[in-house]
């Protein structure tokens, strides 16, 4: 068995390409190179290639129609009476309901038995609140009992 010794040589194509260059007057852009036979043929071109372009554009394309998915947080509320809808201190238009009035209308509640009544009665609607959720329930209902009871101490005093 003979054996045989291989040697690699690896030229990169933009030194090839470079070496042209200084050579003779070329166009601006490599638009495509290949081994035909047993030549290496580079080809030049003026401008970028019109595949190009439409690539360059397509991706231009798929970038802007890209949107995120973001979760939506609802709360299911089925089979809650609204008793109001109001905009609360911080802008928001929201809807206060029937069950968190009831349970918060005793001024006697601390603010965690306040926060505990406000979770239970979203559970028992079949959600999973978050701190967020309960405290969003809880300020608004809070809120609109602060100015019913504003209201009704001005009536009286009329």
């Amino acid at each position: 068995m003979t054996e045989q010794v291989l040697t690699l040589v690896k030229i990169p194509i933009t030194e090839i390409e470079e070496w042209i260059r200084t050579r003779h007057v070329l166009p601006k852009v490599l638009s495509d190179f290949r081994i035909e036979e047993d030549a290496l043929a580079l080809y030049f071109s003026d401008e970028t290639p019109q595949r190009e372009l439409a690539l360059q554009s397509l991706e231009n394309q798929t970038q802007k129609k890209r949107r995120a998915r973001r979760k939506r947080n609802r709360m299911k509320t089925r089979g809650w009476e609204v008793v109001a809808r109001i905009t609360n201190s911080k802008g928001q238009k929201c809807a206060i309901y029937k069950p968190f009035i009831d349970a918060l209308q005793n001024p006697k509640l601390t603010v965690e038995e306040q926060k505990k009544l406000v979770e239970g009665i979203l559970r028992s609607n079949k959600n999973r609140p978050s701190e967020i959720s309960t405290r969003y329930f809880l300020e608004n209902t809070l809120e609109y009992l602060r100015n019913q009871g504003d209201q009704s101490s001005q009536k009286k005093v009329a």
